[in-house]
């Protein structure tokens, strides 16, 4: 198949004889270099202090919404359903969190579920796959099932601005006491723009008992 139909970057279009990205594109993504206050996005270096202290999570972005390859990897992982780019989304997302030298030690991964309905038409939930391909790099548990979306909710994509977001999915998730109760997670999801999604996952979490949480998106807007 590939000698009838060569692999191409997602990207630039160049043939490429594994994967969907080339080792060009790949390498000129910026990741970013900290972490960040959830709410107000102030940077973080050194340490978990923050501005905000009583807000439910940290937030972490491997790199930028508004870099083209990572938006175009994006757009085909979720809307033309190759698989594929969850892999070097996964991996900038790892590459950012071993750069950031921070200690995870007892964490365990949750993605961002989607809605039943979502899920059916989409036939995967692409913060899943990039979430399993992180955990097995990074030796961590992840838990899936664990945290669900309640309600079915209008895309983000398709909202406004940052109160309609926060409108469009608030109390849109519920989480099992059991996986959450004095536990430190990772929330991951595959892009993040107001932080809604995030807040309101952190929130059901923090309900149900979670002590610290570190929202981390593939790319921050």
């Amino acid at each position: 198949m590939d000698a009838l139909f060569p692999r191409e970057c997602l990207c630039c279009h160049i043939t490429i004889k594994n994967g969907v990205i080339c080792e060009n594109c790949s390498a000129g993504i910026t990741l970013n270099s900290s972490l960040f206050c959830g709410k107000c996005k102030a940077r973080i270096h050194g340490s978990f202090k923050i501005c905000h202290k009583d807000f439910p999570y940290i937030l972490g972005g491997a790199a930028s919404y508004g870099d083209d390859k990572v938006k175009t990897l994006i757009h085909y992982l979720k809307f033309r359903g190759i698989r594929g780019a969850a892999e070097p989304l996964a991996e900038i997302t790892y590459e950012y969190i071993h750069r950031l030298g921070i200690d995870l030690v007892g964490y365990s991964i949750i993605p961002i579920p989607l809605s039943k309905r979502r899920l059916r038409e989409r036939g995967f939930n692409q913060s899943e796959l990039i979430g399993k391909i992180l955990a097995a790099r990074l030796n961590m548990c992840i838990g899936t099932g664990v945290l669900a979306r309640i309600k079915n909710t209008a895309p983000q994509s398709s909202t406004g601005s940052a109160i309609e977001r926060r409108a469009n999915v608030s109390g849109c998730f519920s989480a099992t006491k059991d996986s959450f109760l004095g536990k430190n997670i990772i929330l991951i999801d595959d892009v993040t723009t107001s932080g809604a999604t995030f807040f309101e996952a952190a929130i059901a979490a923090k309900s149900a008992g979670a002590r610290k949480i570190i929202s981390i998106a593939a790319a921050i807007a």
